[in-house]
């Protein structure tokens, strides 16, 4: 009998408090306090070109533009508000040293090749202003990363979200300038090897290469109608051959093709060679390559020791890429297994 009248008394306390309670005012929601944050300040880094276009090119001026976004959290009216704005060289020097940034290429970026403005005011909850980067400074600059640590402070009203006040871009200068490699070679190279195709009929080992363009120095078998195609071994090769054989002045062997505004890299795989006198990996903007005599007035030229060239198209032209040799001494030769045509094209292209 206690337990049950105690188990009333219970119940009616709690519906006593419960009336209480519901006839005070309830407070209302407080506002919050509102925060000014860089909106792309949750990464680490900010990489610039980055995987989405997150610049603006300005081809006439070069001018690498980037935008930087802000944004106030907090449930506060909106109202205009003005902050700092600058680049903290402790923070970036301290990317590199920790490794967050390649320590190798990485470098704090140059006050003279970016701007940044002094302050910047904002009108309502997402506002923005722009780094802008002079690509016609960054030469020197080519394989490094620059980090530009910037930083904003100091409010004319909210506070500043620390975590998120500061924006660590790092602007990869080859990307900028050179571009990404892609590679062209089906696109602008036919029978570019591994193995070469030959066009004449024969079964031996000497033979015509299909597609290019030989010069009749090359073709120094068989009385003078074989030679830029080499199938020792059955490896199918691109070469020329100087052994007790007719010397070779000028040899050539080219494609020309029509290619667009870009720079390039032209590269050669050989299996061997053995070169006493000049052969040069070579372009030139025409329909044919220059004699070794004038191949200064190339677009560029490597010897087979180095065969990687670098040259670039200011327009879309016909450019010859290919070989160019003087095999005059005996004991001479190349064999080469494929090429390779590479393009670059940067962000102003």
């Amino acid at each position: 009998m206690k337990q049950y009248f105690s188990n009333i008394v219970t119940g009616i306390i709690i519906l006593l408090t419960a009336g209480m309670t519901a006839c005070k005012k309830m407070p209302e929601s407080p506002d919050g306090t509102a925060n000014i944050y860089l909106t792309a300040a949750t990464a680490t880094t900010y990489l610039v070109p980055g995987s989405s276009k997150n610049y603006i090119a300005e081809k006439s001026t070069k001018q690498l533009r980037i935008p930087v976004y802000l944004s106030r959290s907090g449930l506060q009216p909106q109202s205009g508000y003005t902050v700092t704005v600058t680049a903290d060289d402790t923070t970036a020097q301290k990317l590199i040293d920790k490794g967050t940034v390649n320590t190798d290429k990485g470098l704090v970026a140059p006050a003279g090749v970016y701007t940044i403005p002094p302050t910047f005011t904002a009108g309502g909850e997402k506002a923005g202003f722009e780094v802008v980067f002079d690509a016609n400074k960054l030469e020197p600059y080519l394989g490094k990363l620059l980090v530009l640590s910037v930083r904003i402070s100091n409010p004319s009203q909210y506070i500043i979200n620390e975590k998120l006040s500061t924006l660590n871009i790092v602007v990869d200068v080859d990307l900028v300038l050179l571009g990404a490699k892609t590679d062209v070679t089906a696109q602008y190279i036919k029978n570019a090897g591994n193995p070469f195709t030959r066009s004449d009929n024969n079964t031996g080992r000497r033979g015509l290469l299909a597609v290019w363009t030989t010069s009749n120095s090359v073709k120094n078998f068989e009385g003078g109608t074989l030679g830029g195609f080499d199938d020792y071994g059955g490896g199918g090769f691109m070469g020329m051959e100087r052994y007790g054989s007719p010397a070779i002045p000028n040899g050539k062997i080219y494609q020309t093709v029509t290619l667009p505004a870009a720079r390039y890299v032209f590269t050669a795989e050989f299996e061997s060679f053995g070169v006493n006198d000049v052969a040069y990996l070579a372009a030139a903007a025409a329909n044919t390559l220059p004699d070794v005599a004038d191949i200064s007035g190339a677009l560029g030229h490597t010897p087979f020791a180095a065969p990687s060239l670098s040259f670039t198209v200011d327009k879309e032209q016909a450019v010859s890429v290919g070989i160019v040799a003087n095999l005059i001494q005996d004991f001479q030769w190349f064999r080469l297994r494929y090429v390779k045509l590479y393009q670059y094209k940067n962000i102003f292209d």
